[in-house]
């Protein structure tokens, strides 16, 4: 799909819809009614006109099916509507139904005539498998590569949205050279630690970036809250045996430079306490910035890394101020 395709008028791309049932229907009334249509497509969504045919709700089609025949669609129907105008474009379409994880959405004209649907088979060579809900998670991301393609920034606009994020690097390593500074007692006593300051970093780096890409798949669909904090704290008790064993192993290797336990020690628990604060804010950032309205693909990655630097910087050699001097 081209840039070009995502600015024409949804009029172009619009399907007739036969999945329409009249507000004074019944249950049974409209069933039949549908039956009667002969209808072959794949059903997604049945639509509620008035006699003018104006769109007045939608009706899940398994409420239709499970919902005694006399009851009146009137009482059924989902008055929460969204629907496109005609002369929006094709791009403002697919970011509806990327926001909305929605399969196809109902066209209407000024007056709330119904004209068709957008369905979101049109823009991908797979046919939509509404059953699978793993499989409509690759729709809705897919969709969202073409908007991103229909959206190309200029080399100006992509540094503007991109260098504060840049920033929040260059904070963290002027803030881990003021710290260091201040802790300069300890590194020039122990030189250990010094020499271990990159593993480290790169430990805590290495973990909360896995902590915030757990964390990024969570938002790929909605998800209840009960099923996202159970999927963090499953997280945290991952984060805690990385930080353990992590901890355990670089501590061990540190006594072959035979400085004793104490830098050991340090560089051991420094290395369990540091993991495990900064994964946990990794893993909470991305939904963090999420709730904010922020981008979290952009901006996650810089600010779990500035988190991580500081952090550790400062658990560590406060550590090591208070174990060793």
């Amino acid at each position: 799909m081209t840039e070009k395709d995502l600015s024409r008028p949804l009029r172009q791309f619009i399907i007739p819809v036969r999945t329409t049932i009249h507000v004074e229907h019944t249950v049974e009334e409209a069933l039949r009614y549908l039956r009667d249509k002969h209808i072959t497509d794949e059903i997604i969504y049945i639509y509620v006109v008035d006699e003018e045919r104006k769109l007045i709700g939608v009706v899940p089609t398994r409420r239709l099916l499970l919902t005694p025949p006399e009851v009146p669609i009137r009482e059924i129907m989902g008055t929460h509507l969204i629907s496109l105008r005609g002369d929006q474009t094709l791009q403002e379409a697919m970011e509806f139904l990327e926001t909305h994880h929605l399969l196809a959405l109902p066209v209407v004209d000024d007056h709330n005539h119904l004209l068709g649907v957008i369905d979101v088979g049109l823009y991908l060579e797979e046919k939509v498998d509404v059953a699978t809900a793993r499989r409509r998670s690759d729709i809705f991301q897919m969709i969202g590569m073409y908007v991103e393609e229909g959206k190309r920034p200029t080399p100006l606009q992509g540094y503007r949205s991109r260098m504060p994020w840049i920033f929040c690097n260059m904070f963290g390593g002027f803030a881990c050279a003021i710290i260091s500074r201040v802790f300069e007692l300890v590194l020039a006593k122990v030189l250990l630690l010094a020499m271990f300051i990159p593993l480290v970093l790169t430990l805590s780096e290495s973990i909360s970036m896995q902590s915030m890409t757990q964390s990024m798949q969570l938002l790929k669909g909605h998800r209840r809250w009960s099923y996202t904090l159970g999927s963090l704290i499953r997280e945290w008790q991952v984060v805690a045996l990385l930080a353990i064993s992590s901890g355990v192993i670089v501590g061990l290797a540190s006594l072959l430079w035979g400085d004793g336990i104490g830098p050991g020690l340090t560089i051991m628990f420094g290395i369990m306490c540091s993991v495990y604060i900064t994964a946990t804010i990794g893993s909470a950032i991305p939904l963090i910035l999420h709730a904010r309205k922020w981008d979290p693909r952009v901006a996650a990655g810089p600010v779990v890394l500035m988190f991580a630097d500081v952090l550790t910087t400062l658990i560590y050699l406060s550590l090591g101020t208070w174990w060793l001097l």
